[in-house]
This record gives C-alpha cells, sequence and structure tokens, in this order.
C-alpha cells in the first residue's frame, strides 16, 4: 500500500483515501468489493467514501452501472486519467541552482544518477508520484 509523505499524515484513519484509491487503480480496474477489501471496511462504508472522491478534476474516477449484491450496491471503479505536468524536453533532469552549487562533487554524481534511475522507473511505472 502506498504510504503517504511524512508532511501530509494526519491521525484521522481515512487520512489520504483518495490518493490510496487511485494507487490502487493505477493498476487496473478494480470493484468495490476488492477495494473495500483492502481498505478493511464494509462496502458501504467504501461507497460512501469514495462518493465524494468520484468529483474533482486531478484523478478522475468512474463508475460502472452498478450492480446489487447483499443489500448493497457495487461498481466496477476505473482511473479515468490524473493530471501531470509535462516537460517539452523530458530528457533534461530539473535541479536548482543553489541546490547544485551547494553540493558536493561526489553528491552531485549520486543525485544525479538517482534521478535518471527515478526517471526511469517512472516511465516504467514502477515509482509511485504524487500528484
Amino acid at each position: 500500500m502506498l504510504k503517504q509523505p511524512h508532511y501530509r499524515r494526519n491521525q484521522h484513519p481515512n487520512n489520504g483515501f483518495k490518493e490510496k484509491v487511485v494507487w490502487q487503480l493505477s493498476k487496473g480496474p478494480r470493484t468495490g468489493r476488492e477495494l473495500s477489501a483492502l481498505f478493511h471496511m464494509s462496502l458501504g462504508q467504501f461507497n460512501s467514501l469514495l462518493r465524494g472522491c468520484l468529483r474533482g478534476e486531478t484523478a478522475v474516477i468512474a463508475a460502472s452501472d452498478p450492480v446489487t449484491v447483499d443489500a448493497c450496491t457495487d461498481y466496477t471503479y476505473t482511473l479515468v486519467s490524473t493530471k501531470r505536468v509535462t516537460r517539452s524536453d523530458p530528457e533534461t533532469i530539473v535541479l536548482t541552482a543553489r541546490s547544485f552549487g551547494l553540493a558536493t562533487p561526489g553528491s552531485r554524481e549520486r543525485n544525479t544518477l538517482a534521478a535518471q534511475r527515478r526517471a526511469r522507473l517512472i516511465d516504467a511505472g514502477l515509482y509511485p508520484v504524487d500528484e
């Protein structure tokens, strides 16, 4: 399960719910029953929480036609799109002049190689990218 960055954590049990759902749906379409089992909640609770996540522009989640299952309505959820900033020159590695100037020569090389490795993993879809 995708863990939230420390600067966005709080004590609410459903903190980052939409982000976690988007992470699961990025792997492929899932039913509400599968997702509710992953989040350890009932299907009714899951549907009520996800109803608020269907609105918005950052990550667009679509729900299929409803299917009644054990007095609850089940949907198949699909991730339609996520907004991402696309650079015109994706080969360039973005660094600030200050951070590059303060780094030692050895750490510059290590950080450049690490950024290239992260870029390859992001392109392959194996590295989680925050929205």
